[in-house]
């Protein structure tokens, strides 16, 4: 009997460590997906845009063309609500969350030769760095750390 409560409770933790493991990597994929979607998205954003009209370390604003030809344009919006742990795309028509269990996010911004700056003017590159968390049975498992830097060619150097 106490042979049989032995094994049963070595497969009962077998079971668990492996169910642990196979929601860690969901998780990882999940984040990874998600990082992905959100980079490709604010690249193509960065990469088009023709002015930057604000930003701030969480926030940035974009003006970017809504045609092949660059006659008609909207701005875009990319935000970070540290509350809901959120990163978001807004433009005229709707909103879309890219990422979600975002526990650090953060914008920077240079001149075109890696020197930081805080003019309109001046930010010819938008660096992003993010973070995502998930939990599993109490404990991080899963983080996510991700840095990435996009040079805004089509964008105007005069205001």
């Amino acid at each position: 009997m106490t042979l049989m409560l032995l094994l049963t409770l070595a497969l009962l933790t077998s079971y668990v460590f492996i169910a642990r493991g196979d929601r860690s990597l969901t998780n990882y994929g999940d984040m990874n997906s998600q990082a992905r979607r959100l980079l490709d998205k604010l690249g193509s954003d960065a990469r088009s845009a023709t002015d930057v009209t604000n930003f701030t370390a969480s926030t940035l604003t974009m003006t970017v063309p809504t045609n092949a030809a660059a006659t008609t344009t909207e701005d875009i919006i990319w935000t970070y609500d540290s509350v809901a742990g959120t990163v978001t795309r807004q433009d005229s028509a709707n909103t879309v969350t890219y990422a979600r269990d975002v526990n650090t996010f953060a914008f920077y911004y240079t001149n075109g030769n890696n020197v930081e700056t805080t003019s309109l003017v001046e930010v010819k590159q938008v660096q992003v760095s993010l973070r995502m968390l998930r939990l599993v049975a109490s404990t991080i498992t899963s983080e996510y750390v991700i840095s990435a830097q996009y040079t805004m060619r089509a964008k105007s150097t005069a205001h």
